[in-house]
């Protein structure tokens, strides 16, 4: 058995990891490194809230970790590890080898600013999930963890409960000014300290079945105080998942319930009475949420579905070297710019039918010169073009005001799944056709914006996107699938598939102790997470506390490395 002081130090890190850093936001500056690319505004410093805190703590807790590894000489069980567990260390190494291939290593290794989750957040993860398996192995007694990881659910459900009713704690008094300074994010929403309310949903689908778990355990072991305690928050994540307006989250509870439901199906036999009053009182609590927020939680339901909006008359516009092309009303049309400087004229193909759109003749800044092309009106939408910039290309000056190529983008979706998802399916229809050139080595961690198709201008204003950016693809395994490469996703896919399958077959019988209770309902949060995967990415808000309940299951549900921790 563990010595008490050495109980504590292992502990520590996980602790760190599950309870604390979720709730580390404060106001820090940091460099972008991307003021020079088309895509992107020209801002060389940008204000982060939530993610560098959690970063700093992150990486803390990883040289903890790896000095109570190299302590507890772990390399000498390496062969007793389940097979499987080479997925991920598999998956790390994609990991690596795409981020030195990446056009953009620096910022690979490091992350893009407003998502930081470059080479070293990734490796991080792996670091966490193997010192928990390692951990909870040797571990029987993991009460503390549990009840550290109950005082963090508390204290975001508090928080949670400040956004709803319109007084954010985090903008008040000194916690603002302690924070860095911060106005109210959306009043009642509930985004907590998780930067967006879409990872409040997938936060609330990781913890609620632990929730549940321990009702469960402490009703059975007769403490009463412990189980209203958990009840507590078992309300306060389905108050913060309601209040968040998560669908993702709303969906991902259901199906993990679902599954968990057949699979404890004795379990709901058993207490099917209880279930039923708490299904009662859930629903109220969404019938109060939406009625509070007259409306909204119910009509946001609404706006998922198809719609034809994608499909205008204006199909898209493309710079070529020679030409600018336009599709329009399934026509085409091309203009040239001839001539130089202010004497510039402007030469249609063909010379009549341009009724729905007019030109002018203006001047443009580039850089410290001027450079003189035309204004193209259509509709209520400006389109300024130039060939004037020394190479004798056609350039587009974009809502940055930097000068870029119009392209018209592959789609892998019919036009009328573009606004699937919040407009997702958007953003899906343009990933898919990537994957071809990422099979082998990815185009690495945190470097999905460099090779979205940003330069399909037309295609972004028909849904009013043209200064929206995306850094990510709204969808975990296409996120793995271009920054670390297609093989690296089959490799994770078949270890979450593992995970999975080896979990469930090892949950048979009665539970006895609250670990064993503990570690069920890791593998239905773990399910509800990956479904939540599949409309939300990765992110530090979210994944460490992911990966850390990942290796505490796989660890805790009977491949055990022995003699860990001495």
């Amino acid at each position: 058995m563990m010595k008490k002081w050495d109980k504590w130090i292992t502990l520590a890190p996980i602790a760190l990891v599950l309870a604390f850093l979720p709730l580390v936001v404060g106001r820090i500056n940091s460099k972008t490194y991307t003021e020079n690319e088309p895509w992107l505004p020209a801002n060389a410093v940008e204000s982060d809230f939530f993610l560098y805190g959690k970063l700093f703590v992150l990486f803390f807790c990883c040289l903890f970790m790896i000095v109570l590894l190299v302590r507890m000489r772990f390399w000498r069980q390496i062969h007793e590890m389940p097979k499987y567990l080479l997925l991920p260390i598999l998956y790390g190494g994609f990991a690596i080898a795409s981020s030195l291939h990446a056009n953009h290593p620096f910022l690979s290794v490091r992350g893009m600013t407003g998502n930081m989750q470059g080479l070293f957040v990734i490796l991080s993860y792996l670091l966490v999930f193997f010192y928990s398996f390692f951990w909870v192995n040797k571990t029987e007694n993991i009460s503390i963890l549990i009840k550290i990881l109950g005082v963090s659910i508390g204290i975001l459900g508090v928080i949670g409960i400040s956004q709803f009713f319109g007084f954010d704690l985090l903008s008040m008094g000194f916690v603002k000014e302690f924070l860095g300074g911060r106005k109210a994010r959306v009043s009642h929403f509930i985004y907590l300290t998780l930067y967006h309310w879409n990872y409040v949903g997938s936060y609330v689908a990781l913890l609620l079945p632990v929730t549940v778990a321990m009702i469960v355990y402490f009703h059975e072991a007769g403490k009463k105080r412990e189980r209203t305690f958990w009840f507590v928050l078992f309300y306060l994540l389905i108050f913060c998942l309601f209040g968040s307006q998560s669908r993702t989250g709303t969906l991902a509870v259901l199906v993990s319930f679902c599954v968990g439901g057949v699979k404890y199906r004795n379990k709901v036999c058993q207490y099917k009475r209880t279930i039923l009053c708490v299904l009662v009182s859930v629903l109220a609590i969404l019938s109060f949420c939406n009625w509070y927020i007259t409306g909204d939680i119910f009509g946001k339901w609404q706006q998922v579905r198809f719609s034809t909006k994608g499909s205008k008359k204006l199909s898209y516009i493309e710079t070529k070297d020679d030409h600018v092309k336009i599709r329009y009303k399934k026509k085409n049309y091309s203009f040239v710019i001839e001539g130089s400087g202010e004497n510039i004229t402007l030469k249609k193909t063909p010379d009549r039918k341009w009724k729905a759109f007019s030109f002018e003749k203006k001047a443009f800044a580039d850089g410290e010169k001027t450079v003189y092309g035309y204004e193209m009106k259509y509709k209520k939408s400006v389109w300024r073009f130039t060939n004037q910039r020394g190479d004798g290309k056609y350039y587009y000056l974009n809502a940055n005001g930097k000068w870029d190529l119009c392209i018209h983008a592959e789609t892998a979706l019919p036009s009328w799944m573009n606004e699937v998802a919040s407009l997702r399916g958007f953003v899906w229809s343009r990933t898919i056709p990537l994957l071809k050139d990422y099979v082998l080595l990815g185009a690495g961690p945190d470097q999905f914006g460099f090779v979205f198709p940003h330069n399909d201008y037309v295609a972004r204003y028909q849904y009013d996107l043209l200064t929206t950016y995306y850094k990510k693809p709204h969808n975990y395994y296409l996120q793995m699938g271009i920054e670390t490469g297609c093989l690296s996703l089959v490799l994770m896919l078949a270890f979450f598939v593992i995970f999975l399958k080896r979990g469930f077959a090892a949950a048979k019988g009665k539970c006895h102790t609250q670990k064993e209770y503990f570690i069920r309902a890791i593998l239905i949060s773990v399910l509800g997470y990956l479904f939540a995967g599949m409309f939300n990415d990765s992110m530090v808000v979210t994944a460490p506390v992911f990966w850390c309940l990942l290796g505490l299951g796989a660890g805790g549900m009977g491949d055990r490395v022995r003699n860990t921790i001495s």
